[in-house]
């Protein structure tokens, strides 16, 4: 058996112009957006497109759970009002222009089930895509070896 990764970058297998949300919506505004899409997590970025942050449905749930091993709740969760303040900011991406295999690379390491795209402007990471798992799945394959007598 022979795998093969085909020499596609990011660009080629991403989805742009993803849906995002910005550090002001709300988490009612988030849960209604989880219900309306198939997605794990969503982009967060501010008026200019700039990557920061990512929020998932795991950020969202943490706001129900205590804090672990304490009566106290987690006060951060409990008073959550806006994505900003449930959203992950340390930020792993990727470039368009990266190979397949940095995606597929950074995904199995971080076990991240989207990775946002970005492009460096002005210093600053800009959304300009998401690539999934589903994503990168298409764009590998497997063949079988086959023998001739």
């Amino acid at each position: 058996m022979r795998k093969q990764v085909e020499e596609r970058t990011v660009r080629e297998v991403m989805t742009p112009t993803p849906v995002a949300v910005r550090p002001s919506t709300t988490v009612g505004e988030l849960k209604a957006l989880f219900e309306a899409h198939d997605f794990n997590a969503f982009p967060v970025v501010d008026e200019a497109g700039a990557l920061c942050g990512m929020v998932s449905k795991l950020d969202f749930l943490r706001m129900f759970r205590p804090a672990r091993r304490r009566w106290l709740p987690d006060l951060r969760a409990v008073w959550a009002e806006r994505v900003g303040d449930i959203m992950s900011a340390g930020l792993i991406a990727v470039e368009p222009g990266d190979p397949v295999v940095v995606a597929v690379d950074l995904m199995v390491e971080t076990k991240l089930r989207t990775l946002p795209v970005v492009e460096r402007r002005g210093g600053k990471p800009v959304l300009v895509g998401i690539v999934s798992r589903k994503d990168l799945l298409r764009c590998l394959t497997i063949e079988e070896d086959r023998g001739h007598a």
